[in-house]
Protein backbone atom coordinates (compact mmCIF):
# COMPACT_ATOMS: atom_id res chain seq x y z
CA UNK A 1 0.00 0.00 0.00
CA UNK A 2 1.22 3.49 -0.85
CA UNK A 3 0.21 7.06 -0.07
CA UNK A 4 -1.30 8.53 -3.21
CA UNK A 5 -2.58 11.91 -2.08
CA UNK A 6 -2.59 14.15 1.01
CA UNK A 7 -5.31 16.79 1.31
CA UNK A 8 -5.32 19.53 3.93
CA UNK A 9 -8.44 21.25 5.29
CA UNK A 10 -8.95 24.12 7.72
CA UNK A 11 -11.69 24.43 10.34
CA UNK A 12 -12.43 27.35 12.67
CA UNK A 13 -13.95 26.41 16.03
CA UNK A 14 -16.02 29.31 17.36
CA UNK A 15 -16.62 29.23 21.10
CA UNK A 16 -20.05 29.98 22.54
CA UNK A 17 -18.24 32.04 25.14
CA UNK A 18 -14.65 33.24 25.38
CA UNK A 19 -12.08 30.84 26.77
CA UNK A 20 -9.44 32.26 29.11
CA UNK A 21 -6.25 31.10 30.77
CA UNK A 22 -3.70 32.77 33.05
CA UNK A 23 -1.59 35.73 31.93
CA UNK A 24 -4.54 37.39 30.20
CA UNK A 25 -4.77 34.87 27.37
CA UNK A 26 -8.31 34.82 25.95
CA UNK A 27 -9.70 33.36 22.73
CA UNK A 28 -13.11 33.41 21.06
CA UNK A 29 -12.18 30.81 18.43
CA UNK A 30 -9.54 28.25 17.59
CA UNK A 31 -8.28 26.86 14.31
CA UNK A 32 -7.84 23.20 13.44
CA UNK A 33 -6.08 21.51 10.55
CA UNK A 34 -7.50 18.27 9.15
CA UNK A 35 -5.57 15.87 6.93
CA UNK A 36 -6.97 13.20 4.63
CA UNK A 37 -4.46 10.63 3.36
CA UNK A 38 -5.65 8.63 0.34
CA UNK A 39 -3.94 5.37 -0.58
CA UNK A 40 -3.68 3.38 -3.80
CA UNK A 41 -5.81 0.72 -2.09
CA UNK A 42 -8.76 3.09 -1.84
CA UNK A 43 -8.47 3.58 1.93
CA UNK A 44 -8.65 7.12 3.32
CA UNK A 45 -7.28 7.96 6.75
CA UNK A 46 -8.15 11.09 8.73
CA UNK A 47 -6.08 13.09 11.19
CA UNK A 48 -6.53 16.40 12.95
CA UNK A 49 -4.54 18.85 15.05
CA UNK A 50 -5.95 21.73 17.07
CA UNK A 51 -4.26 24.98 18.03
CA UNK A 52 -5.40 27.53 20.59
CA UNK A 53 -3.98 30.78 19.31
CA UNK A 54 -0.24 31.28 19.03
CA UNK A 55 0.48 31.98 22.71
CA UNK A 56 -0.76 28.81 24.41
CA UNK A 57 1.84 26.35 23.11
CA UNK A 58 4.71 26.77 20.63
CA UNK A 59 2.20 25.70 17.96
CA UNK A 60 -0.09 27.71 15.71
CA UNK A 61 -2.30 27.04 12.71
CA UNK A 62 -0.04 28.60 10.07
CA UNK A 63 2.84 26.58 11.50
CA UNK A 64 0.85 23.36 11.04
CA UNK A 65 0.22 24.15 7.38
CA UNK A 66 3.85 25.12 6.80
CA UNK A 67 5.07 21.89 8.41
CA UNK A 68 2.74 19.76 6.31
CA UNK A 69 3.85 21.62 3.18
CA UNK A 70 7.43 20.67 4.05
CA UNK A 71 6.59 17.04 4.87
CA UNK A 72 3.90 15.95 2.42
CA UNK A 73 5.98 15.75 -0.79
CA UNK A 74 8.37 13.33 0.94
CA UNK A 75 5.51 11.03 1.99
CA UNK A 76 3.87 10.45 -1.40
CA UNK A 77 4.56 6.86 -2.44
CA UNK A 78 5.48 5.70 1.06
CA UNK A 79 3.67 2.88 2.88
CA UNK A 80 1.34 4.40 5.52
CA UNK A 81 1.15 1.09 7.38
CA UNK A 82 4.82 1.43 8.36
CA UNK A 83 4.05 4.10 10.89
CA UNK A 84 7.36 4.10 12.75
CA UNK A 85 9.18 4.55 9.44
CA UNK A 86 6.80 7.39 8.53
CA UNK A 87 7.64 9.09 11.84
CA UNK A 88 11.36 8.51 11.35
CA UNK A 89 11.13 10.07 7.90
CA UNK A 90 9.17 13.08 9.18
CA UNK A 91 11.74 13.69 11.91
CA UNK A 92 14.53 13.41 9.35
CA UNK A 93 12.89 15.85 6.93
CA UNK A 94 11.77 18.38 9.56
CA UNK A 95 13.46 18.82 12.95
CA UNK A 96 11.00 19.58 15.76
CA UNK A 97 7.51 20.94 15.12
CA UNK A 98 5.78 17.82 16.52
CA UNK A 99 2.35 19.45 16.29
CA UNK A 100 2.81 19.73 12.52
CA UNK A 101 3.35 15.97 12.24
CA UNK A 102 0.41 14.90 14.37
CA UNK A 103 -2.41 14.88 11.82
CA UNK A 104 -0.31 12.84 9.38
CA UNK A 105 0.59 10.31 12.06
CA UNK A 106 -3.03 9.94 13.23
CA UNK A 107 -4.25 9.53 9.64
CA UNK A 108 -1.75 6.70 9.13
CA UNK A 109 -3.07 4.96 12.25
CA UNK A 110 -6.60 5.34 10.89
CA UNK A 111 -5.48 3.69 7.65
CA UNK A 112 -3.85 0.84 9.58
CA UNK A 113 -7.05 0.23 11.51
CA UNK A 114 -9.19 0.25 8.39
CA UNK A 115 -6.75 -2.04 6.55
CA UNK A 116 -6.79 -4.61 9.37
CA UNK A 117 -10.43 -4.16 10.38
CA UNK A 118 -9.39 -3.33 13.94
CA UNK A 119 -10.17 -0.35 16.19
CA UNK A 120 -7.13 1.69 17.11
CA UNK A 121 -7.25 0.72 20.78
CA UNK A 122 -6.49 -2.87 19.73
CA UNK A 123 -3.53 -1.69 17.67
CA UNK A 124 -2.26 0.66 20.37
CA UNK A 125 -1.80 -2.20 22.81
CA UNK A 126 -5.21 -3.75 23.35
CA UNK A 127 -8.49 -2.65 24.84
CA UNK A 128 -8.52 -2.52 28.62
CA UNK A 129 -11.89 -2.97 30.24
CA UNK A 130 -13.54 -0.19 32.20
CA UNK A 131 -15.08 3.06 31.17
CA UNK A 132 -13.21 6.27 30.48
CA UNK A 133 -13.71 8.79 33.29
CA UNK A 134 -14.11 12.02 31.40
CA UNK A 135 -12.63 15.29 32.61
CA UNK A 136 -14.32 18.63 31.99
CA UNK A 137 -12.77 22.08 31.85
CA UNK A 138 -15.10 24.74 33.30
CA UNK A 139 -12.76 27.45 32.05
CA UNK A 140 -11.75 30.61 33.88
CA UNK A 141 -13.89 33.43 35.26
CA UNK A 142 -15.10 34.89 38.52
CA UNK A 143 -15.64 32.58 41.47
CA UNK A 144 -19.41 32.66 40.92
CA UNK A 145 -19.01 31.89 37.22
CA UNK A 146 -16.70 28.97 37.95
CA UNK A 147 -19.03 27.60 40.62
CA UNK A 148 -21.91 27.75 38.15
CA UNK A 149 -19.88 26.02 35.42
CA UNK A 150 -18.71 23.35 37.85
CA UNK A 151 -22.28 22.70 38.98
CA UNK A 152 -23.40 22.37 35.34
CA UNK A 153 -20.74 19.76 34.59
CA UNK A 154 -21.58 17.96 37.83
CA UNK A 155 -25.19 17.57 36.71
CA UNK A 156 -23.94 15.94 33.51
CA UNK A 157 -21.99 13.37 35.54
CA UNK A 158 -18.44 14.72 35.37
CA UNK A 159 -16.35 13.86 38.42
CA UNK A 160 -12.96 15.09 37.18
CA UNK A 161 -12.76 18.86 36.85
CA UNK A 162 -9.90 21.12 35.77
CA UNK A 163 -10.17 24.52 37.47
CA UNK A 164 -8.12 27.39 36.10
CA UNK A 165 -5.81 29.43 38.35
CA UNK A 166 -2.92 31.80 37.66
CA UNK A 167 -4.15 35.11 39.07
CA UNK A 168 -2.98 36.87 42.20
CA UNK A 169 -2.03 34.86 45.27
CA UNK A 170 -5.07 35.97 47.30
CA UNK A 171 -7.46 35.47 44.38
CA UNK A 172 -6.24 31.95 43.66
CA UNK A 173 -6.36 30.88 47.30
CA UNK A 174 -9.95 32.16 47.53
CA UNK A 175 -10.92 30.41 44.29
CA UNK A 176 -9.56 27.04 45.42
CA UNK A 177 -11.29 27.23 48.80
CA UNK A 178 -14.61 28.32 47.29
CA UNK A 179 -14.60 25.49 44.74
CA UNK A 180 -13.73 22.85 47.32
CA UNK A 181 -16.40 24.08 49.73
CA UNK A 182 -18.95 22.98 47.14
CA UNK A 183 -17.19 19.77 46.11
CA UNK A 184 -19.13 16.53 46.25
CA UNK A 185 -17.97 13.03 47.26
CA UNK A 186 -15.93 11.17 44.61
CA UNK A 187 -15.05 14.38 42.77
CA UNK A 188 -11.42 15.20 42.02
CA UNK A 189 -10.08 18.60 41.06
CA UNK A 190 -7.02 19.61 39.11
CA UNK A 191 -6.08 23.22 39.87
CA UNK A 192 -4.39 24.23 36.67
CA UNK A 193 -2.18 27.33 36.48
CA UNK A 194 -1.20 26.89 32.82
CA UNK A 195 2.28 28.23 33.63
CA UNK A 196 0.74 31.30 35.25
CA UNK A 197 2.70 31.54 38.52
CA UNK A 198 6.23 32.62 39.25
CA UNK A 199 8.07 30.33 41.65
CA UNK A 200 7.44 32.58 44.65
CA UNK A 201 3.73 32.92 43.85
CA UNK A 202 3.38 29.16 43.61
CA UNK A 203 5.04 28.60 46.97
CA UNK A 204 2.94 31.30 48.66
CA UNK A 205 -0.33 29.83 47.34
CA UNK A 206 0.58 26.27 48.25
CA UNK A 207 1.70 27.28 51.74
CA UNK A 208 -1.81 28.67 52.32
CA UNK A 209 -3.46 25.50 50.99
CA UNK A 210 -1.53 22.96 53.05
CA UNK A 211 -4.72 21.74 54.73
CA UNK A 212 -6.34 20.78 51.40
CA UNK A 213 -5.92 17.62 49.32
CA UNK A 214 -5.62 18.94 45.77
CA UNK A 215 -3.65 18.38 42.58
CA UNK A 216 -1.58 21.34 41.38
CA UNK A 217 -1.01 21.43 37.63
CA UNK A 218 1.80 23.15 35.73
CA UNK A 219 2.39 25.97 38.24
CA UNK A 220 5.27 27.67 36.39
CA UNK A 221 6.50 28.14 32.85
CA UNK A 222 9.88 26.42 33.09
CA UNK A 223 10.69 22.85 34.00
CA UNK A 224 13.26 24.04 36.53
CA UNK A 225 10.75 26.22 38.39
CA UNK A 226 8.12 23.45 38.42
CA UNK A 227 10.70 21.01 39.77
CA UNK A 228 11.74 23.47 42.50
CA UNK A 229 8.11 23.90 43.57
CA UNK A 230 7.54 20.14 43.42
CA UNK A 231 10.41 19.59 45.86
CA UNK A 232 8.99 22.10 48.35
CA UNK A 233 5.33 21.09 48.55
CA UNK A 234 3.31 18.11 49.74
CA UNK A 235 0.68 18.58 47.06
CA UNK A 236 0.76 16.08 44.18
CA UNK A 237 2.11 17.72 41.05
CA UNK A 238 0.78 17.41 37.51
CA UNK A 239 2.93 18.46 34.56
CA UNK A 240 1.24 19.45 31.31
CA UNK A 241 2.59 22.03 28.86
CA UNK A 242 6.22 20.94 29.25
CA UNK A 243 5.39 17.28 28.51
CA UNK A 244 6.25 17.76 24.85
CA UNK A 245 8.23 14.66 23.85
CA UNK A 246 9.06 11.10 24.95
CA UNK A 247 12.50 12.45 25.85
CA UNK A 248 10.96 14.94 28.29
CA UNK A 249 8.87 12.15 29.81
CA UNK A 250 12.11 10.24 30.45
CA UNK A 251 13.59 13.31 32.16
CA UNK A 252 10.51 13.85 34.33
CA UNK A 253 10.56 10.22 35.44
CA UNK A 254 14.30 10.36 36.20
CA UNK A 255 13.87 13.53 38.30
CA UNK A 256 10.67 12.32 40.00
CA UNK A 257 9.25 15.66 38.91
CA UNK A 258 5.57 14.70 38.65
CA UNK A 259 2.97 12.51 40.31
CA UNK A 260 0.69 12.61 37.27
CA UNK A 261 1.33 13.58 33.65
CA UNK A 262 -0.91 15.03 30.97
CA UNK A 263 -0.30 13.40 27.61
CA UNK A 264 -1.61 15.66 24.85
CA UNK A 265 -1.42 13.84 21.52
CA UNK A 266 -0.73 16.83 19.26
CA UNK A 267 1.79 18.42 21.60
CA UNK A 268 3.93 15.28 21.68
CA UNK A 269 3.77 14.58 17.93
CA UNK A 270 0.91 12.14 17.34
CA UNK A 271 -0.32 8.76 18.50
CA UNK A 272 3.00 7.03 17.84
CA UNK A 273 4.96 9.20 20.26
CA UNK A 274 2.05 9.54 22.68
CA UNK A 275 1.98 5.74 22.90
CA UNK A 276 5.72 5.71 23.69
CA UNK A 277 5.22 8.33 26.40
CA UNK A 278 2.21 6.42 27.75
CA UNK A 279 4.19 3.20 28.01
CA UNK A 280 7.03 4.95 29.83
CA UNK A 281 4.57 6.29 32.39
CA UNK A 282 3.01 2.85 32.85
CA UNK A 283 6.46 1.33 33.37
CA UNK A 284 7.32 4.03 35.93
CA UNK A 285 3.97 3.69 37.68
CA UNK A 286 2.82 7.25 36.91
CA UNK A 287 -0.89 7.78 36.13
CA UNK A 288 -1.95 10.04 33.28
CA UNK A 289 -4.68 12.19 31.90
CA UNK A 290 -5.06 11.53 28.17
CA UNK A 291 -5.87 14.74 26.30
CA UNK A 292 -5.43 16.98 23.32
CA UNK A 293 -5.87 20.68 22.66
CA UNK A 294 -9.32 20.25 21.11
CA UNK A 295 -11.14 19.49 17.91
CA UNK A 296 -13.85 17.45 16.24
CA UNK A 297 -14.82 13.80 16.55
CA UNK A 298 -11.49 12.91 14.91
CA UNK A 299 -9.56 14.32 17.88
CA UNK A 300 -12.05 12.79 20.32
CA UNK A 301 -11.56 9.35 18.76
CA UNK A 302 -7.75 9.59 18.92
CA UNK A 303 -7.88 10.56 22.61
CA UNK A 304 -10.38 7.86 23.51
CA UNK A 305 -8.54 5.06 21.68
CA UNK A 306 -5.23 5.91 23.34
CA UNK A 307 -6.99 6.05 26.71
CA UNK A 308 -8.88 2.79 26.21
CA UNK A 309 -5.59 1.01 25.48
CA UNK A 310 -4.11 2.30 28.75
CA UNK A 311 -4.45 0.16 31.92
CA UNK A 312 -7.28 1.56 34.00
CA UNK A 313 -5.15 2.13 37.10
CA UNK A 314 -2.94 4.52 35.08
CA UNK A 315 -5.83 6.23 33.26
CA UNK A 316 -6.71 8.93 35.74
CA UNK A 317 -9.00 10.90 33.44
CA UNK A 318 -9.73 11.53 29.78
CA UNK A 319 -10.54 14.85 28.13
CA UNK A 320 -13.60 15.12 25.88
CA UNK A 321 -13.07 17.92 23.31
CA UNK A 322 -16.73 17.84 22.33
CA UNK A 323 -17.62 19.80 25.47
CA UNK A 324 -16.36 22.85 23.55
CA UNK A 325 -17.15 22.15 19.88
CA UNK A 326 -19.27 20.14 17.45
CA UNK A 327 -18.32 16.63 16.38
CA UNK A 328 -18.53 17.07 12.56
CA UNK A 329 -18.26 13.26 12.23
CA UNK A 330 -20.75 10.45 11.80
CA UNK A 331 -20.38 8.54 15.08
CA UNK A 332 -19.17 10.77 17.94
CA UNK A 333 -19.35 9.39 21.45
CA UNK A 334 -21.97 11.36 23.32
CA UNK A 335 -21.99 11.73 27.08
CA UNK A 336 -25.30 10.66 28.56
CA UNK A 337 -26.79 13.05 31.11
CA UNK A 338 -25.73 12.02 34.60
CA UNK A 339 -22.92 9.69 33.56
CA UNK A 340 -19.69 11.06 32.07
CA UNK A 341 -18.13 7.62 31.64
CA UNK A 342 -17.87 6.16 28.12
CA UNK A 343 -16.19 3.36 26.17
CA UNK A 344 -14.50 3.75 22.83
CA UNK A 345 -16.07 2.67 19.54
CA UNK A 346 -15.25 -0.78 18.14
CA UNK A 347 -15.41 0.39 14.52
CA UNK A 348 -12.16 -0.02 12.54
CA UNK A 349 -9.53 2.69 12.77
CA UNK A 350 -10.62 5.85 14.50
CA UNK A 351 -14.22 4.77 14.03
CA UNK A 352 -15.11 8.23 12.74
CA UNK A 353 -15.82 9.53 9.26
CA UNK A 354 -16.31 13.27 8.61
CA UNK A 355 -19.80 14.25 7.52
CA UNK A 356 -19.85 14.68 3.71
CA UNK A 357 -18.46 18.04 2.66
CA UNK A 358 -18.26 19.30 6.24
CA UNK A 359 -14.71 20.64 5.87
CA UNK A 360 -15.27 22.30 2.51
CA UNK A 361 -12.58 22.35 -0.17
CA UNK A 362 -8.98 21.53 0.73
CA UNK A 363 -6.56 24.42 1.15
CA UNK A 364 -3.71 22.27 -0.18
CA UNK A 365 -3.37 18.98 -2.08
CA UNK A 366 -0.19 16.94 -2.52
CA UNK A 367 0.11 14.05 -4.93
CA UNK A 368 -2.53 12.88 -7.38
CA UNK A 369 -6.29 12.60 -6.85
CA UNK A 370 -8.65 10.54 -8.99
Amino acid sequence: MKIKCISVFQMVRNFAQSYSLSRGRTWTFAENTIVAIETDAGIVGWGEVGTLGANYLPAFAKGVRAAIDELAPHLIGKNPLQIDRINYLMDHVLVGHPYGKTAIDVACWDILGKATGLPLCDLLGGKFEGGLDLMADPGAGTIDEMLAATASFREKGYRRLSVKLGGSVAEDVSRVRAILEHAQPREEYYFDCNRGWSRDQALRVLRQLRDLDVYIEQPCASYEDCLAVRRRTDHPMILDEIVDSPEMVMRIIADSAADLMNIKISRIGGLTKARRARDMCVTAGIPMTIQDVGGSGIVQAAIFHLAQSTPKEFRHSVYDPLTWTDALTDAPIRVQEGGAVVEVSDRPGLGQEPLPGIFGDPVAVYGGRD
